[in-house]
């Protein structure tokens, strides 16, 4: 079309292409969200974090007890966990409990189980710390 000696170009754009773009735009946006939050929280919470920083814990009574009741409910959250504060909560509760397994003395009978579970107790806070990064 032409008007006033300049060339105009209209462009007629079915609907469904305008909701395919709309959708686009709009997933383009959401990533954009996700990727600005996962860095502001890696920044906020992880990478202040001194690499060398060692956390002093001191465990009373029995470890190996404590160790095994802090599993049973580390699993038994895992089960209904649905957010990534859900799961990084998990993590650390298998951390901890993988800790107090650790401390089991040498001198105790159940020493040498108590160094496989530790080892299995890290395994699962792994696991469930990669559950909580794919949900932010």
């Amino acid at each position: 079309m032409v008007v006033n000696g300049k060339v105009s170009v209209i462009l007629l754009i079915p609907d469904t292409w305008m909701r395919f773009l709309s959708l686009l735009l709009s997933g383009i946006g959401l990533t954009a969200s996700l990727l600005w939050l996962s860095w502001t929280m890696y920044d906020r919470y992880i990478a202040d974090t001194p690499s060398s920083q060692v956390l002093a814990v001191v465990f009373h009574g029995d470890p190996y007890a404590q160790a095994i009741e802090l599993a049973s409910e580390a699993n038994f959250a895992g089960k209904r966990a649905r957010s990534s504060t859900d799961w990084f909560a998990i993590a650390n509760q298998w951390q901890q409990a993988a800790d107090l397994m650790a401390v089991v003395p040498n001198t105790d009978d159940r020493h040498k189980a108590a160094q496989g579970r530790a080892a299995q107790y890290r395994r699962n806070s792994e696991y469930a710390r990669r559950k909580a990064e794919a949900n932010l």
